[in-house]
């Protein structure tokens, strides 16, 4: 079945566990991932595999190893990153040749293409066996929506007030929508239970700390590691709730950064996913510097690094996010400590 990114909480709930990703929202797409990510989970799906563009001949090989079973004993994730050109034979065949998937085994394909037709042979059994998921441009009344779903931690009496200053302040841009609603949440969950309401979040976010959050994005954008870390040790201090959305703004660089590596103009590509054009340089500059085995260990780094933040990897979340930070940057994490 089909469905798009709006809608999804009315399939994921009966959808098998083969899955389908496409469109030009990167917001919405990881939202949509986040979700099954979550779904998979609560059906005891725990281990999870990255499969990369360049070693999609590993895909059969994946598969048929775990049927019936993973290496150790539990149900798998397989996530399939296609990041250019057309889908390849390696992903198509998933669907023609009858390969036998486990009810153990999940598979998430993540594709950069914006446009899907379902008029092929392989296409149409891919529907009628997974979910596919549609990532397109919000039109304004479901931005609205969208916006009303990820606020809902605020109160309804001036909800709707903080979505109309959002949509107005950032209108058809959902990744500055999806940054201010981050440091929204973090900032009013945080706050006094008498104290919840718009101007204390206001003054929170001005005086929580020497330095902002998105001040971190400058910082490893420019290669400036020292200032990356003072950064980090000064929300640290003033606030130690702002984890998630630290983890979300690396998460955000290394995303767009290994996607628009991929693209004929990566300057296109950033500026459609909602970069602002006062960081145009910054990202080029950074996607200059990085090589795609960089970005795809970055992306792997990340995702520990969130399951340290969820208290499932036994680490200092502080000192690992120190580290990669450091992997980030041109400085050596032995020299600075």
């Amino acid at each position: 079945m089909k469905c798009e990114a709006i809608n999804l909480g009315k399939h994921i709930g009966k959808s098998p566990n083969i899955f389908y990703i496409f469109g030009s929202e990167i917001i919405l797409k990881n939202h949509v991932k986040s979700r099954i990510l979550e779904t998979l989970s609560s059906r005891g799906f725990v281990e999870k595999v990255v499969i990369d563009q360049e070693n999609f001949k590993e895909i059969k090989p994946t598969i048929a190893a775990n049927a019936g079973g993973s290496l150790f004993g539990s149900n798998l994730i397989i996530e399939l990153r296609h990041v250019s050109g057309k889908l390849p034979d390696a992903i198509t065949e998933i669907f023609t040749d009858n390969l036998h998937i486990s009810e153990n085994i999940s598979i998430i394909i993540n594709s950069h293409s914006e446009k899907l037709s379902l008029s092929s042979k392989w296409a149409k059994k891919m529907e009628a066996e997974s979910l596919i998921v549609e990532c397109k441009k919000l039109k304004s009344f479901e931005e609205q929506i969208w916006l009303k779903k990820n606020l809902a931690f605020i109160p309804d009496n001036f909800r709707s007030e903080v979505i109309r200053l959002l949509s107005d302040m950032n209108s058809g841009n959902l990744v500055a929508q999806q940054n201010e609603i981050q440091l929204l949440k973090l900032l009013y969950l945080d706050s006094d239970e008498d104290k919840k309401d718009l101007s204390d979040i206001t003054n929170h976010m001005i005086n929580s700390a020497e330095f902002s959050p998105f001040e971190l994005e400058d910082a490893i954008l420019q290669g400036k590691t020292v200032r990356a870390l003072e950064i980090v040790k000064s929300l640290r201090k003033a606030d130690s709730y702002s984890g998630p959305l630290l983890v979300f703004i690396l998460g955000k660089i290394t995303n767009l950064a290994s996607l628009a590596s991929h693209e004929k103009s990566p300057q296109t590509y950033l500026k459609n996913n909602g970069v602002w054009q006062s960081k145009m340089n910054d990202y080029l500059s950074f996607i200059k510097n990085q090589t795609q085995e960089d970005l795809n260990l970055m992306q792997k780094y990340i995702y520990d690094l969130d399951l340290c933040l969820k208290g499932l990897v036994k680490k200092d979340f502080w000192l690992e996010l120190e580290s990669l930070i450091c992997r980030l940057g041109a400085v050596s994490y032995t020299h600075l400590r």
